[in-house]
């Protein structure tokens, strides 16, 4: 277990070290970040990557069940362009009821156990479904699951859920085998979270954060959506703490 353990870290180090090149190779070659400002496209026209996560990965991948709002679309296509989301108006889910979807995953070793943090994007945040209700363009939602190990065989400790204002953290997760049950819902005092149910969701193409290309990576860390992408480096190490129960 020690030695898969230490294959994660060993192979998320070295992809944080090439992309760290990427960056620097862009600046010494005169690469603005105005020049590269990612193309902003229809929410619906961006094409997500194939399913292409494995292993433990797959294993713990959570069902969601959306119950208010919008559906998970993908943030991101290959070439590094961006999704121009929704207006908050009408109807909570109007415009993105239907979608194949996207889920992103990153882990990494944190005080002894596996974090896996799966997250979702989605195009609108409508809080409430009247014409007056508020609401922004842009919802990115996060849960953890805290693993025994980096691997296929590993027990399921707890589940960290993101509700726009900190984690809850649950010892005790609704699960079907070995997938957590979560489900995303209108808090209407804050707006939409993820919050764990009894009833099990649909599950969307998984990519992992080291499978993206480097023009997908170069637009979630440097585009503004107006709230935190979870699972870029500068945020990912922030909430692991933030979320850890122990």
């Amino acid at each position: 277990m020690l030695r898969k353990k230490s294959k994660v870290a060993s192979t998320s180090a070295s992809r944080r070290r090439t992309l760290f090149a990427a960056l620097i190779f862009a600046l010494i070659c005169g690469r603005s970040v105005e020049a590269d400002a990612p193309q902003v496209i229809n929410h619906d026209e961006v094409q997500g990557f194939p399913d292409s996560t494995s292993e433990f990965l797959k294993t713990y991948q959570p069902y969601l069940k959306v119950d208010s709002g919008c559906v998970p679309f993908p943030a991101v296509d290959a070439a590094g362009n961006v999704s121009g989301g929704l207006n908050p108006s009408g109807f909570a889910s109007d415009g993105c009821s239907k979608n194949l979807g996207q889920i992103y995953v990153r882990a990494d070793e944190f005080k002894g156990e596996c974090a896996v943090m799966y997250s979702w994007f989605f195009p609108k945040n409508k809080i409430g479904d009247w014409p007056t209700d508020v609401g922004s363009r842009y919802d990115w939602q996060n849960v953890i699951v805290w693993l025994s190990g980096c691997d296929g065989q590993a027990h399921v400790n707890a589940v960290s859920y993101w509700s726009n204002r900190g984690y809850h953290t649950t010892t005790k997760p609704h699960m079907d085998g070995t997938h957590p049950l979560v489900a995303y819902v209108d808090d209407y005092s804050i707006g939409h979270r993820v919050v764990g149910t009894s009833t099990r969701g649909g599950m969307q193409p998984a990519i992992s954060w080291f499978d993206l290309t480097y023009e997908a990576m170069f637009t979630l860390d440097l585009y503004d959506f107006g709230v935190s992408v979870p699972f870029i480096t500068r945020n990912f190490y922030q909430n692991l703490p933030r979320a850890y129960y122990r």
